[in-house]
């Protein structure tokens, strides 16, 4: 054993000898020669020795050929019986060779990826959303990149750790930000009272896919919802003006970034007509007066053009007409002509053309725009 430790200490020698020669050629051989003593003798290197190699190599590894470099990463990328300073000189190279490495190797560590997450760039980043069991602590290094494309690959990595708080976050990301939504909601570990939030602002499509994913029922939705009414009602009792509760409740859910259509029809569902039409003026940002004449004054093309502009889907306008009317004690029967020109405002009437209609309609009123 002597014998050897003093073999490879006279290789260490020769080779930091080699330092010296600064052309193209040596660089090579030098590189060559420390990595492969390293890869394979490394345990009879002492740690002084290793220390110097890794400081000679991290000098001259720009100078050292891309493909030479990539090769020695994809020999070390599965090995976990290597100096851990060889591979975090690796994982710290240009994408190309760092890859193998960010993907694979178990002897990085939570806080070495996090260095590496906030220093290197975005390639390096994706490289690491992709490792096998990443901790909650990476996982939330990652989404404060605030890359789509970085959370995307983080969601998609079904392994990956992430906790409660750092979901939220991409929640709420995810309301201005589409290419989140489906990912988000395809991960079987998404809590269940988050999953029914989603459902208040995510396609038609994607609503079905998150009932299936998660198993929760329209019951399940509702209760939801309801458990969410009844904190912001305790949580205001000792404070709310008692003369308007119903508006001291919508402002503390829009507040909270809960006002949402489910609240909306679950309001119109439970025969509170007031609370549903402080919830739809709120939504649409019109005054209630307004939202009254559209609901009861304007027939029904008006309230499809202010469900276009709210993004109600046209399958809940039907619901939406009748409840209101039925409260009212207005009539609420459609002839064929009326439905066929209320729906065809849902097939020809985009969010932002029905908006500049409310618009209109307002300025008309009170001559104060609304958008």
């Amino acid at each position: 054993m002597s014998d050897n430790k003093n073999t490879t200490g006279e290789e260490v020698q020769n080779l930091i000898k080699l330092a010296h020669d600064s052309s193209k050629d040596g660089r090579a051989e030098l590189f060559d020669g420390m990595t492969d003593l390293i890869e394979t003798q490394h345990q009879q290197i002492s740690a002084v020795e290793i220390e110097l190699m890794m400081d000679i190599l991290g000098k001259i590894i720009s100078d050292i050929e891309l493909g030479i470099r990539q090769k020695l990463s994809l020999r070390l990328a599965d090995r976990d019986d290597v100096p851990v300073e060889l591979i975090l000189l690796l994982a710290n190279d240009e994408i190309e060779v760092a890859n193998p490495i960010l993907v694979q190797n178990t002897l990085l560590t939570d806080k070495e990826l996090v260095n590496i997450i906030q220093r290197k760039s975005r390639q390096h980043q994706l490289s690491i959303a992709a490792r096998k069991m990443l901790s909650s602590d990476v996982s939330r290094e990652l989404v404060r990149t605030d890359d789509d494309g970085v959370i995307v690959a983080l969601l998609s990595n079904r392994s990956a750790k992430i906790d409660n708080d750092t979901i939220e976050e991409i929640v709420e990301k995810s309301k201005t930000r589409e290419v989140l939504q489906a990912p988000l909601i395809s991960r079987h570990d998404l809590p269940k009272h988050i999953a029914a939030r989603m459902y208040t602002w995510v396609s038609m499509a994607l609503k079905q896919e998150l009932m299936d994913i998660h198993s929760f029922t329209a019951e399940d939705l509702d209760q939801t919802i309801s458990e969410s009414v009844k904190e912001l009602k305790q949580e205001d009792a000792s404070n709310a003006p008692q003369t308007d509760n119903e508006q001291t409740l919508i402002d503390k859910l829009k507040k909270a970034n809960k006002l949402h259509i489910s609240f909306l029809m679950k309001s119109l569902r439970q025969g509170n007509i007031r609370l549903f039409e402080l919830a739809f003026a709120e939504i649409l940002n019109v005054p209630e007066e307004i939202m009254c004449s559209i609901l009861y004054e304007r027939g029904p093309a008006a309230l499809a053009i202010a469900c276009c502009a709210a993004k109600i889907d046209k399958s809940v306008f039907m619901t939406m007409f009748r409840l209101t009317r039925e409260a009212k004690m207005m009539d609420t029967e459609l002839s064929q002509e009326e439905i066929e020109h209320t729906y065809s405002q849902f097939m020809n009437t985009n969010e932002q053309r029905a908006k500049a209609i409310l618009h209109k309609w307002v300025e008309d009123s009170s001559r104060n725009p609304i958008f």
